[in-house]
């Protein structure tokens, strides 16, 4: 009784899983193919990306972030412990 039962978990868990492994398949294949089409120019994508909203402010705290490296004076004294 107590193998029956468990029997029966495992199976419904067993199940589970690989539909959710097939569906991480197909999601990884849709992937490609969006990449692929979009590399190739099957995908127009500029019409969506001109109605993408607006990026956000920046905000006093993105303001204190590290400088991105293209940001960087090389002649400046931030970089002469490099």
């Amino acid at each position: 009784m107590i193998l029956t039962s468990l029997s029966g978990k495992i199976g419904e868990r067993i199940t589970a899983i690989a539909r959710t492994e097939r569906e991480i398949a197909l999601m990884q294949e849709y992937r490609t193919r969006l990449t692929a089409d979009l590399v190739t120019g099957k995908l127009d994508v500029r019409e969506a990306a001109a109605h993408l909203p607006a990026p956000p402010a920046e905000t006093s705290q993105d303001s204190q972030k590290a400088p991105k490296y293209d940001e960087i004076d090389p002649k400046s004294d931030e970089t002469s412990d490099w």
